[in-house]
């Protein structure tokens, strides 16, 4: 089930709540010691917002929980040479200051970052945020289309992140500013899932 977040920023307040109350009472239910989430949106609500109603539990975002079993020597990875830009979502790096584990793994999977002009804490939004994700923009220029062309700008033929909001900001903001052919998102979990080496490949099969 969603976190409840979009709803909240489009400021429906009481289904928010409502949605929150559901999740709490269900992590609770099973015992739940540890939240892992592939959304920075849901890292930030589960692991702050929630606060507020009474959950205190670990919740990680899974860029670093990969990279803690990349270090671990769990994750284990046959590096395959490609170039990316990559784009920093603003919970992740701005509200969490996690910067340095989503580069770490794109360098272990073989890739070299060629960043964009505003990267690191000086990032740049998708767009997708404040629920503008769910909204049609009809007034002057997208920022997710004046975003793929920052990620255009590098040369590099793919646009790597770690969030569901930015890569369909993504996907639409390279088809709207005619970028298709020179550049594609991707999920940073795609490229490791790609290279990881089976059992067998590591002397266990």
């Amino acid at each position: 089930k969603c976190c409840g977040e979009p709803a909240r920023k489009l400021g429906n307040e009481y289904l928010y709540q409502s949605v929150a109350a559901e999740n709490i009472a269900k992590i609770q239910k099973y015992g739940i010691k540890r939240i892992v989430a592939t959304c920075p949106h849901c890292f930030n609500t589960l692991g702050r917002d929630y606060r507020d109603l009474g959950l205190e539990l670990p919740v990680e975002h899974h860029t670093t929980f990969l990279a803690e079993l990349l270090q671990a020597g769990k994750l284990p990875l046959k590096a395959a040479a490609f170039t990316c830009t990559y784009h920093d979502s603003c919970y992740l790096g701005r509200y969490a200051d996690i910067y340095a584990a989503p580069r770490a793994l794109i360098a272990a999977a073989g890739g070299t970052i060629s960043e964009m002009a505003q990267h690191g804490s000086n990032s740049f939004c998708c767009g997708g945020g404040g629920g503008r994700v769910l909204a049609e923009e009809k007034l002057g220029s997208r920022i997710c289309e004046a975003r793929a062309k920052m990620a255009a700008a590098t040369g590099a033929p793919l646009l790597i992140s770690n969030c569901p909001f930015c890569l369909t900001m993504f996907e639409d903001g390279i088809k709207g500013g005619g970028f298709e052919e020179q550049l594609a998102p991707r999920d940073l979990a795609e490229l490791l899932v790609e290279r990881l080496l089976a059992p067998a490949a590591m002397g266990r099969g």
